[in-house]
């Protein structure tokens, strides 16, 4: 099987190590930057939970050809239009497309650019971080789900991808409703994404005290209020408990991607994650103050990064 990771940040470096571990044709797409020549100069270094370090030789190309047998897109969400109309034909009809981005709307991104290929969604239990050039932690260790496509030669191609992220120590599995697994990491992504940016903490700071531990509740909680007006049922008191125990036990030490943005001036997922709720509780006709400020302060930091007082 030859795979494509579309986006060379943490997790897709992440996974495309991983995944060269158990198979030769494993590569990844990006633009030319300081991360990509380490690692093509080096490998790519995975750190683990341990402090072990992990050297992979990798290529990250910025041609493709149209004999990828699976494309895994791992693009921050709002460079999914622009970077994959750019490919659009550089893939054939029976590439299998899989998304595992953050937030809301990447599947209906790639349907539009993609309206013949098989497509699937998944979402990530796994974390990881940029710790410099050519260098990951590795420090969320959870499971990662997608979703199954209907076509059978996306289905066996999707089966063998699973099994290599399994022999690769990426746990995941089959999804049966996976539009319930991508609300699921959605409330997760609210609880500490955009609370990690503003207070520059890990994620597993932001429960050390109550005001914290009382904001990451009210976000959660109007989310649950979308998500049951979407059709997607779920459990607030089950919910908000589960965001706080990964955020405890699971990946208490990483830095969340939108904390990394901001630290390096990058624009953020912050429209997929709490402005998607935002803008869905407008369609609904239900109130979100704490998504939809916490929205606001977000695009405010980002419009003026280089007005920031050091």
């Amino acid at each position: 099987m030859k795979i494509l990771v579309v986006g060379a940040g943490a997790m897709g470096s992440l996974f495309a190590g991983r995944l060269k571990t158990q198979t030769s044709e494993v590569f990844l797409y990006n633009r030319e930057n300081s991360h990509v020549e380490k690692i093509n100069q080096c490998g790519l270094t995975i750190i683990e939970q341990d402090n072990n370090k992990t050297v992979i030789p990798l290529t990250v190309v910025q041609e493709v050809s149209k004999d990828y047998d699976l494309v895994l897109v791992m693009l921050k969400t709002h460079a999914t239009k622009a970077v994959l109309t750019q490919l659009k034909n550089s893939f054939s009809l029976q590439t299998l497309f899989v998304t595992m981005q953050n937030g809301l709307g990447n599947l209906e991104i790639l349907a539009e650019i993609f309206p013949n290929n098989s497509l699937v969604a998944g979402t990530m239990g796994s974390g990881a971080s940029v710790e410099s050039d050519g260098q990951i932690l590795h420090r969320g260790f959870g499971t990662n789900f997608v979703g199954q496509p209907t076509d059978k030669r996306a289905q066996e191609k999707l089966a063998e991808f699973v099994e290599l992220l399994n022999h690769a120590g990426l746990e995941t599995r089959l999804a049966e409703d996976v539009q319930t697994v991508i609300w699921n990491k959605l409330f997760v992504n609210l609880a500490y994404n955009s609370l990690t940016a503003l207070t520059r903490l890990r994620n597993g700071d932001i429960l050390n005290t109550v005001d914290g531990q009382n904001l990451l509740r009210s976000i959660v909680t109007e989310a649950i209020e979308i998500a049951e007006a979407e059709g997607i049922h779920v459990e607030t008191e089950t919910i908000i408990a589960k965001c706080i125990k990964m955020g405890q036990e699971q990946f208490p030490a990483n830095k969340s991607s939108m904390l990394m943005d901001v630290l390096h001036k990058r624009k953020t997922e912050i429209d997929a994650i709490n402005g998607a709720v935002a803008n869905l509780g407008k369609k609904h006709g239900i109130l979100t103050p704490y998504n939809d400020m916490i929205t606001g302060i977000i695009k405010v930091i980002e419009a003026n990064y280089s007005k920031q007082v050091d």
